[in-house]
């Protein structure tokens, strides 16, 4: 099985990502960006999810897993709004996907095995 880390500073949403998918991937979930930032240095995932809020702090992130592990997959995300088009332009050089809410959960998982090979 895959392995997927999860990030949303909604435990809500770690919770029922980890439910949704435990049968099809292995998924650790957390709370923490710091906590993020030190297991997906340390730790082999085949894919990374970001549910999170635009900022500077997530763009950063993205970037560095990038420089470390160009092959994994990166996914973000987030409510679109007019004021996080300059992060949406920005963020998506590190990202292979971005899914804007509310979104479809079964078209993700279609998306994220199509991503995870």
């Amino acid at each position: 099985m895959k392995n997927i880390l999860v990030y949303s500073t909604d435990s809500n949403i770690c919770l029922s990502l980890l439910m949704y998918w435990q049968n099809d991937f292995n998924v650790t979930t957390t709370t923490s960006l710091e906590v993020m930032r030190m297991v997906a240095f340390k730790i082999e995932f085949d894919m990374i999810i970001l549910d999170t809020d635009p900022s500077k702090e997530v763009e950063n992130f993205c970037r560095d897993l990038r420089e470390k592990n160009s092959h994994i997959p990166i996914v973000l995300t987030f409510v679109y709004e007019q004021n996080s088009k300059e992060f949406d332009n920005n963020i998506r050089r590190y990202t292979n996907t971005i899914f804007y809410k509310p979104f479809d959960l079964n078209e993700i998982t279609k998306h994220l095995s199509a991503l995870i090979v």
